[in-house]
């Protein structure tokens, strides 16, 4: 295949023995791509396209705002278990942090919106890079960015680098111990959200910690209790390390620990 074909969507819709789900919203897509592509140059108003397609990247803030009118009226109680993280699991087909951030998106864009702003955030890692920011400071903030930011710069990542000026050089940095293929998919998983490594483990971090079932949130009942789990987490935390399959035994860990919270005294030392 060549290059072409494989960046052109519209070769799909001319392959034999296309499958097609009966879904309203993928019926729906498959009209519009067979619509586009049965006209021709003529048929085409470009200035109306590139209105589309603006339109079109604003669709994660329609989406926040529904999701925000669910979780905030509670419309999800009746469903399955009750909790907000059960309906986004099995409705919505995502994880709650997920939806969450497209909440706060539609939250950013919504506030620059109406002060006065025509150029907004165009995909959810924009604006909830911005999420920490209300008010004046979220515009003055945003207004120094599309001044100093050509628009084919602004990304997540030096929006990020306004919102935190502080370089990774001036902080205190401290290397975990994780084998070369788990570092790669890191690395990895991170490039394609357009975060660092940094941003995506901090966003792994948060999720964990706001997890419904994560017994990290359980307040420590009974102090020496907890200090002596946290000793015995620490040894078998070392002995399973030593056996080569960190990921693993770290949850496995976590979960030896009881519910008496993860201690936050054990630290890593190797080279990426």
């Amino acid at each position: 295949m060549t290059k072409k074909y494989l960046l052109d969507p519209f070769n799909a819709v001319y392959q034999d023995n296309n499958l097609l789900s009966d879904r309203p919203k993928i019926k729906e897509l498959d009209q519009y791509a067979r619509d586009l592509e049965s006209q021709i140059e003529g048929d085409f108003n470009l200035e109306y396209l590139t209105f589309e397609f603006a339109y079109n990247q604003l669709g994660f803030v329609r989406n926040g705002l529904l999701l925000a009118k669910i979780k905030f009226l509670k419309l999800y109680q009746n469903y399955g278990d009750g909790t907000f993280a059960s309906f986004c699991k099995f409705q919505l087909k995502k994880q709650r942090w997920q939806i969450n951030d497209t909440i706060r998106a539609a939250r950013v864009v919504l506030e620059l919106m109406y002060a006065g702003f025509e150029i907004l955030p165009t995909n959810i890692s924009q604006a909830v890079t911005q999420a920490q920011l209300a008010g004046e400071d979220l515009s003055l903030t945003w207004r120094n960015i599309i001044t100093t930011l050509p628009p084919d710069r602004i990304t997540a990542k030096t929006i990020s680098n306004v919102v935190n000026p502080s370089t990774e050089s001036e902080k205190e940095v401290v290397a975990l111990k994780v084998p070369t293929e788990v570092n790669q998919q890191i690395e990895t998983e991170a490039f394609s959200r357009n975060l660092s490594v940094v941003e995506f483990l901090k966003l792994i971090l948060e999720f964990f910690l706001e997890s419904e079932n994560s017994h990290l949130s359980q307040p420590v009942v009974n102090k020496e209790e907890y200090k002596e789990k946290e000793r015995i987490w620490q040894e078998d935390l070392i002995k399973l390390c030593k056996q080569g399959d960190y990921l693993s035994s770290f949850i496995r860990s976590t979960d030896n620990a009881g519910t008496a919270g993860v201690p936050n005294k054990v630290s890593f030392v190797k080279k990426f």
